[in-house]
């Protein structure tokens, strides 16, 4: 049987970086948000991470990326991975790739076993253009 975990923090960063003896992991440029040239428009790769605990067994996780004011989902993602234990810390990263179509208010979501679990917002904005 399944226990869904907790979520202790959820990050959206720009590169992630494994200690691999520590298994420690490093978040670099972490952030709510980011200025696009364009729109539609696709910014560099980025990563989701999520820090679960007191789970067990197998967890399907979806990760969403959604609008809040309109139902556009710019992404959607499935995983399956397993908590060995409730004691043992998993940590979830994947690498997003995707394309906003408008600026404004976005919601990144994890569900796990179809249970919404996290919830994190963040911006999307258009860079102002320069004069010469």
């Amino acid at each position: 049987m399944a226990i869904v975990p907790v979520v202790r923090g959820l990050y959206v960063c720009e590169r992630v970086d494994g200690d691999p003896v520590s298994k420690n992991l490093t978040l670099h440029n972490c952030f709510r948000g980011f200025r696009l040239s364009a729109l539609p428009g696709t910014p560099r790769p980025f990563f989701v991470v999520a820090y679960l605990a007191n789970g067990l067994g197998p967890l399907s996780i979806r990760t969403t990326i959604s609008s809040p004011i309109t139902p556009t989902v710019v992404f959607s993602h499935l995983a399956e991975i397993t908590a060995p234990d409730r004691l043992t810390e998993v940590r979830f990263v994947l690498q997003v790739f995707c394309r906003f179509p408008t600026a404004g208010s976005y919601d990144i979501s994890l569900e796990v076993n179809g249970e919404l679990i996290a919830l994190s917002p963040f911006r999307v904005n258009l860079m102002e253009a320069r004069e010469p």
